[in-house]
């Protein structure tokens, strides 16, 4: 059976190893994987109804700090972690302000697809860009609304929800990797776009020395959730076929690179997995926990950064900008 590349459509994708849900278990059985023999990319075959897809989240899969909790330890591991989330991010901001050095597209108004709970925006609002967001689930718009007051509206990639609006930057974090159709995502983010507008996105490497090292056990896989896995050729592949100029970053990402061999070493302290699996613990435990894996994080930070320094880090950063006609 030939199985064709759904980014560069070479009809020789390679079978590897089977997948299984191993952040959450909410998906059972195993998703078959191919890896193009062409531009390198991971992806499943067949993908996952869109039925089928939704159903892989856990309703808490966005972070909040109104959880609702009274308990005073609670409040306060909650309030440590929104100041790390936050310190994190603001890196994500420092690559949005070098693309605006960059390219000078003239203007602020910034559009995150996919924005979640919010913290980016928050962080790029202080920085002086004026911050809208986007995202597929109800739930994360109301606490990004709630959380910061921001405008964010709910829609799938596609919807007509921005219409009235265009954007000097539109960013896309770690989106792609989640969709089936990737092509029309980038030019529907292409339609909402200034003239002179810059697109950012960033997604895993599964040509990191990370993926590498941990193969079908590398948290950035994260299977079934993400349906392609891209490498630097895929992704310039992609954008160049939309009809985007681009250019690839080699860049060390603070937030993402060590958080991900971490909890491919010990995903059971995986924040995200503990909550998403709703592991019921005493918050002093809870809070034991995630100093544990912030220990974890600053042990594995000097190989994170030694393998983007080789050119092999664990995420991938573009920004791309309309081609000239």
């Amino acid at each position: 059976m030939n199985v064709s590349c759904p980014i560069c459509h070479t009809p020789e994708a390679v079978a590897g190893p089977p997948g299984r849900d191993r952040l959450f278990g909410l998906a059972q059985g195993t998703f078959p994987l191919f890896r193009c023999v062409s531009c390198g990319c991971v992806f499943q075959h067949p993908f996952p109804e869109n039925p089928d897809l939704k159903s892989f989240y856990p309703q808490d899969y966005w972070w909040s700090e109104i959880s609702g909790q009274e308990n005073g330890a609670a409040r306060f591991f909650s309030r440590l972690e929104k100041a790390y989330r936050e310190f994190v991010v603001a890196d994500h901001v420092r690559f949005l302000n070098y693309c605006e050095r960059e390219s000078e597209p003239g203007g602020k108004l910034l559009l995150d697809i996919g924005c979640g709970s919010g913290t980016f925006l928050h962080v790029a609002q202080s920085y002086g860009f004026i911050p809208h967001g986007m995202d597929v689930s109800k739930q994360a718009v109301e606490i990004a609304q709630r959380q910061y007051g921001y405008t964010a509206r709910q829609g799938e990639i596609g919807s007509r929800i921005w219409n009235d609006s265009r954007f000097d930057f539109i960013t896309m974090f770690h989106v792609l990797e989640h969709l089936t159709d990737p092509r029309s995502a980038l030019r529907y983010a292409c339609e909402l776009l200034q003239p002179r507008g810059v697109l950012i996105i960033q997604v895993p490497n599964i040509s990191s020395i990370q993926a590498r090292v941990f193969g079908n056990r590398w948290y950035g896989l994260d299977v079934p959730r993400h349906v392609i896995n891209y490498t630097p050729g895929a992704l310039g592949f992609l954008l160049q076929d939309i009809g985007f100029e681009y250019r690839l970053v080699p860049r060390f990402s603070l937030r993402d690179n060590p958080a991900s061999i971490a909890s491919s070493l010990f995903p059971r302290l995986d924040p995200i997995r503990r909550k998403g699996r709703r592991v019921d613990s005493s918050p002093v435990f809870s809070g034991f926990l995630e100093m544990a894996y912030f220990g974890l994080l600053l042990f594995t930070l000097p190989a994170a950064f030694l393998e983007s320094v080789c050119g092999y880090g664990g995420t991938l950063w573009a920004y791309a900008w309309r081609k000239k006609t």
